[in-house]
């Protein structure tokens, strides 16, 4: 049902501003708007708080994903050190996970403001261990690859700083490209004046040459042919030496990293805090929006507000209570006016407002509610895209327990309701269908719940028809909800016109199908439905004359003719649903192959046989993982072409949308809900989610 809804017009003292909009903040049921232009009013523009509060947002961003990773790398560090038998020095704390939202009072929410400097200057400990960490980083990749190149020159035993040329002798210490390496030995050996150490080629070749200096221009050119690249450290640690060094320095940062992980998990304990004081700032962004919307005078301002018109008396007790230096009054939209949407269901229908919202959101004062409609039809055919009941008990199960176990807060794990309820639609199309799990459920009980088997005999071709005849049905009311909108905006005579005539014809070839099939000694049934088809299809051309005069009046009783193609386009729609058919078959033939893999796994052991269980060992994983993937696949298959089906068939036929989500002031929040409600009816607005689940 689409809630009625009023507007509020409100002037008031500026004095008083922030109070009416914590007031209406508190209700969570008054959507404020931009007012219309007032002669000798100005508007605001954003504060420049706006902007830090932008930037905190997403410093608190920050803080959340550096905590989650943070997380992740103290558990590799503890099952490291866990391993090695030293523990990790982590604490660990208990904390909320960051998707899980809070429930608090309007109160304990407001109360977050007086700990926001508290709690940014954790978030600012948290950018520094961060900026640490990032050094640490940096400083660890420098002593690796100081390490890694001081491992070249490994060979050498004593300080960088004792080879040094003599007045008799040239030391030369490098690296040549390892290709060269060859080139290098062959010339150090026919060189009797030079000696030279190779240690063993890495990807460089490094070597140690000493030379009498007389042959000194020979080698220092002979070596820049080689592409030599000479050694580039210097001091009085030899290479081993300098690698333990830089080894003890990688430990010791090791070290205070895993000290910083730690410093940063103990800001867990603030998470909750974070999440509310992010939805605050977002509150604190919208509150400036708001105020951007007021028209303003010297002193006072004007506010306009949509609310749903049995808050009425809420609204009005609550602008009392913040003053009397309020003027206002409560009105019906105007034409023209872009009123928000609220729509309301019973707790079965509810879910489904997200399926339509993902389409749009139904238009105020335009649409039907169609949710209650499509509901069902969804309900209806998710079950006859899976058609097993074994998946369906297991859907049901898993969506109602998962949900109820994790109680989420209104407006939030609809999906999970969704799944559940069209698993007791699949349990009820699988036991007509028997499948169960695509077993043989022959001489049992379940047999007899079966009515129709898809795989055999003529199974397939009813299966078919059933999915032709669900979808003309599915269309036609289509087609109704069309005409009662019409009738409900005073075209009774365009909503006969446009799908009476229809109605006409439908019935004519209902009742000549009947005389034709299973009537047959009774022709009068045949007749009548030639009788109802011709009538429709006269009365469509007659009444697209409607509304005209002389010569085109005729044209358009010739041009309604056109108009029976539409029949062609209905036919169309109708083949549609061979979807219904196609799915729920290929799920079944999936189920069948598994079954029948594990039949044939069976059948290479011997039945009666100790090794049989080895088989049943094989099979199980198969069994499972068969069924799981066919379930997630099926499911997956049933949720999307059931809303392409109730998209495009069901509400092409009448659906507008386009409608604005009512949004109330204040709800715009990701991480927490204000419980204590005036009305626990109105408890699907907390997060904005009277027409649209915030999944």
């Amino acid at each position: 049902m689409i809630v009625e809804m009023k507007k509020l017009v409100l002037i008031g003292h500026s004095e008083y501003k922030d109070k009416l909009l914590k007031a209406i903040h508190r209700l969570r049921c008054v959507e404020t708007c931009r007012t219309r232009d007032v002669e000798d009013t100005v508007r605001t523009g954003p504060s420049a708080n706006v902007d830090r509060f932008r930037v905190d947002l997403s410093r608190i961003d920050f803080a959340f994903s550096f905590l989650k990773d943070q997380k992740k790398k103290a558990e590799v560090i503890a099952k490291r050190t866990e391993k090695a038998e030293q523990p990790f020095i982590n604490t660990p704390i208990k904390a909320p996970s960051v998707k899980q939202i809070v429930r608090m009072s309007f109160d304990d929410f407001d109360a977050i403001a007086d700990k926001r400097d508290e709690l940014m200057a954790n978030v600012a400990d948290l950018e520094d261990i961060s900026s640490r960490q990032r050094e640490i980083e940096q400083e660890k990749a420098q002593a690796a690859q100081e390490a890694e190149e001081h491992a070249v020159y490994k060979f050498l035993k004593s300080a960088y700083d004792e080879y040094k040329d003599s007045s008799r002798t040239l030391i030369k210490i490098g690296c040549v490209p390892s290709q060269r390496a060859g080139e290098l030995a062959a010339y150090a050996e026919a060189q009797p004046l030079m000696d030279i150490q190779l240690p063993d080629i890495g990807k460089v070749q490094a070597f140690a040459l000493i030379a009498d200096n007389s042959i000194r221009d020979e080698v220092e050119k002979k070596l820049q042919e080689l592409d030599y690249s000479p050694l580039q450290f210097s001091g009085d640690r030899s290479p081993l030496q300098r690698i333990e060094e830089l080894k003890s320095e990688l430990a010791e940062l090791e070290l205070e990293y895993e000290e910083l992980i730690t410093r940063a998990l103990v800001k867990e304990m603030f998470i909750a805090d974070f999440k509310t004081l992010y939805d605050y700032y977002q509150v604190m962004i919208e509150r400036d929006k708001a105020l951007g919307g007021f028209a303003n005078s010297g002193t006072c301002f004007v506010m306009e507000a949509w609310l749903p018109a049995k808050d009425e008396e809420r609204v009005k007790a609550a602008i009392d209570g913040v003053s009397d230096a309020f003027a206002y009054e409560f009105c019906m939209p105007e034409e023209g006016e872009v009123v928000p949407t609220y729509v309301k269901n019973n707790p079965v229908v509810t879910p489904y407002q997200d399926i339509t919202n993902m389409y749009s959101a139904p238009k105020y004062g335009s649409d039907l509610d169609p949710n209650p409609v499509m509901s069902f039809f969804y309900f209806l055919l998710f079950g006859m895209m899976l058609a097993d009941a074994a998946y369906g008990l297991i859907l049901a199960i898993g969506g109602l327990v998962t949900y109820f176990i994790k109680k989420p807060v209104p407006g939030k794990g609809r999906l999970l309701l969704i799944i559940g309820m069209g698993g007791i639609s699949t349990i009820i199309w699988g036991a007509i269908f028997g499948g169960w799990f695509g077993l043989d459920i022959s001489g049992t009980f379940l047999e007899k719940l079966q009515l129709v088997k898809p795989l055999e005999g003529n199974g397939p071709l009813i299966l078919l028809g059933i999915s032709f005849a669900l979808g003309f049905v599915h269309i036609v009311v289509g087609m109704l909800m069309n005409a009662i909108n019409l009738i409900r905006k005073k075209r009774p005579l365009d909503a006969f016109a446009e799908v009476g005539t229809w109605y006409l014809i439908f019935t004519g070839i209902i009742l000549l199908a009947v005389g034709l099939l299973f009537l047959k000694n009774i022709p009068a049934i045949k007749y009548v439905g030639i009788a109802f088809a011709a009538l429709g299809a006269i009365l469509i051309p007659v009444c697209n004359m409607r509304g005209k005069q002389g010569a085109k009046k005729v044209m358009g009783f010739f041009g309604g003719f056109g108009k029976l193609y539409d029949g062609v386009n209905i036919l169309s729609d109708i083949l549609s649903y061979a979807r219904l058919f196609g799915l729920g078959l290929s799920g079944s033939v999936v189920a069948l192959v598994v079954n029948q893999i594990c039949q044939v796994v069976l059948g290479f052991f011997p039945q009666g046989s100790a090794l049989i269980a080895i088989g049943y060992i094989i099979c199980v994983p198969i069994f499972l993982v068969g069924h799981i993937f066919n379930i997630a696949i099926s499911t997956l298959g049933a949720y999307v072409h059931n809303c392409r089906l109730q998209y495009i068939e069901f509400y092409g036929k009448f659906y507008e949308g386009g409608g604005h989500v009512f949004m109330p002031y204040g709800t715009n929040m990701k991480y927490t809900y204000l419980e204590h409600y005036d009305s626990p009816a109105d408890a699907d607005l907390a997060l904005g989610t009277g027409t649209v689940a915030n999944e």
